[in-house]
């Protein structure tokens, strides 16, 4: 796997754990508004897995950001 992937993959995890936290939900939480079991979004958050483009989305709508929010390292504001 590249290593620019590897890091897009780092930084999308870091930011869905921490827009996440931000706005105070639990991963169960997140899980159930995006359509997701929660052992699924901790497997993202943890780096063990790579959402599909659907998942990606849903996240991102669940947590209320655009898609590059997740790819961007930002400080993570509640909404």
């Amino acid at each position: 796997m590249s290593k620019d992937i590897v890091g897009y993959e780092t930084q999308l995890a870091e930011s869905i754990r921490a827009f996440r936290k931000s706005r105070g939900l639990s991963q169960a939480d997140l899980a159930q508004k995006a359509g997701l079991d929660r052992k699924t979004i901790n497997r993202i958050e943890n780096g063990h897995y790579s959402p599909t483009m659907s998942n990606f989305f849903n996240i991102s709508k669940a947590l209320d950001v655009e898609p590059q929010d997740l790819l961007t390292p930002t400080v993570c504001t509640s909404s």
